[in-house]
Formats: C-alpha cells, sequence, structure tokens
C-alpha cells in the first residue's frame, strides 16, 4: 500500500484511547503530509497538558511550522501561547471575527498572524474552509485524498453540514470522512440522527466524533455508521490516502 498523503493525530480531546495519555475539554490535533510537513490545528485549553501529549507521542512541538485556530473559545486557543514558545517563526492563522484582545497577546514582528477570510490552500492539498458565519464563526480544514477529502473540525458551531459542505467546494471533492467536534451536545436525538442521516447523503462513509459532539452524538454515530464510526479520543491516528 502506498504511503497515506495526511496523517491526522488528535493529541487534545474530552475522551483518550490510552491510559498514558491525559484527556481535557477541548480539541487539537496534528496534520501531517506526505512530505513531513508539519501543522496543528487548534491548541485545547492547556498548554502544559498539550505538551505533555506531544512527549508521550514522541512528537517535538519545534518542528510545527503552522498553527490554525478554528475558533477563539478558550478550549481551542488555550496552549497557542506555549506553542509559540518553541518558534519565533510559527505562523497562527486566525479569523476576521478575533478579538483585538487576542491579537495583543502576539505582538509582532515575533509571530505572524494571518487572516483567513475565504477558502485557501495552508499546505499542498490541505485547505482552509475560509470563515463560515454564524452566531459563532469558524473555519475547518479538508485534506484532499487521492479520490475524496478528509473534513476536520473544531467545534462545527455554524452547522457540521453547512461546514462539509463549504469543505466540498473549497476541495473540489466529496468529503469521505470527518472527523473532530460536531458540536451536538445541545442537539436532540431526532435532529442528531437526521444530520448523521444527511452526512451519509452527502458521502461522508466514516466519522470519528469527538470533543463537542456530545455523549448522545458519539452513541447515535455508532448507531448510525457501525463499524464506519471511529473511537475517537486523544492518541487517535487517522490516515488519509
Amino acid at each position: 500500500m502506498s504511503a497515506p498523503l495526511f496523517k491526522v493525530t488528535i493529541l487534545y480531546d474530552n475522551r483518550t484511547t490510552r491510559d498514558d495519555l491525559l484527556p481535557s475539554h477541548g480539541f487539537s490535533c496534528l496534520i501531517e503530509n506526505l512530505e513531513g510537513r508539519r501543522v496543528l490545528f487548534d491548541t485545547g485549553e492547556s498548554g502544559p497538558l498539550l505538551i505533555e501529549n506531544m512527549k508521550k507521542l514522541k512528537i517535538n512541538p519545534s518542528t510545527i511550522e503552522k498553527v490554525i485556530l478554528s475558533h477563539e473559545h478558550y478550549d481551542h486557543v488555550g496552549g497557542v501561547k506555549t506553542m509559540a514558545s518553541f518558534r519565533n517563526d510559527l505562523e497562527i492563522l486566525i479569523l476576521p471575527s478575533f478579538t483585538t484582545a487576542f491579537r495583543e497577546n502576539f505582538p509582532a514582528p515575533r509571530l505572524l498572524l494571518k487572516e483567513v477570510t475565504k477558502g485557501m490552500e495552508i499546505l499542498p492539498g490541505l485547505f482552509s474552509t475560509g470563515e463560515i458565519k454564524g452566531l459563532i464563526p469558524e473555519q475547518g480544514l479538508a485534506a484532499r485524498g487521492s479520490e475524496k477529502a478528509l473534513f476536520i473540525g473544531g467545534c462545527c458551531h455554524p452547522g457540521l453540514e453547512k461546514m462539509i459542505s463549504t469543505a466540498i467546494d473549497v476541495t473540489g471533492q466529496t468529503i469521505g470522512a470527518a472527523l473532530g467536534g460536531f458540536h451536538l451536545c445541545h442537539s436532540d436525538d431526532d435532529e442528531i440522527q437526521s444530520i448523521f442521516q444527511n452526512l451519509k447523503k452527502m458521502g461522508v462513509k466514516k466519522i470519528a466524533p469527538c470533543h463537542c459532539t456530545g455523549f448522545a452524538g458519539i452513541d447515535l454515530a455508532q448507531e448510525i455508521y457501525g463499524t464506519n464510526c471511529i473511537h475517537a479520543g486523544v492518541g487517535t491516528t487517522v490516515e488519509w490516502f
């Protein structure tokens, strides 16, 4: 089998897959491409906890060249300053909706704050959806594969289906799998079932729900997707071909 085009490893999540990896409320994942280039999507709430999990997974923080932040909530941006301490050329991709207070934490020229307004390529084959409007604006990521793309969401506040539709437009590929926080923790069972059934109709064959998807959301995902629902948490790795 050929090498994966992208490898995604969850570093921070509400659940863990190993006793030695620490769970906590929040989300972060490492994305590595075929050439070994690394970016981080979100940073969880605690920088020290994020780094501790990296150490146990033998990931050197200084090898990460960019941090992409899905939105400004504390459980996604809490580790940014810690990450910035490992290299002075770290690029941080934020949204226009990020507050002045957040921006003032990272004065130029030491760090490169870059606004993402619309869909753009971050690494070859790895795309941001751009800022998706909603009560809480957010960006997701999508990694192109040989046939279909992998969608990665932090919380999906604007709506999971809306974000995946945008990812399809940006990548030009059907989304074959979705990973991350789906923010279904406040949705009832009927709404959750409808969302997952719609995802199936859109071509999403596999899902790895975590973080704010909620207990009911994860249970229903397992019921609807069966073996195509990945038990995700800190330490989970998804390879995309």
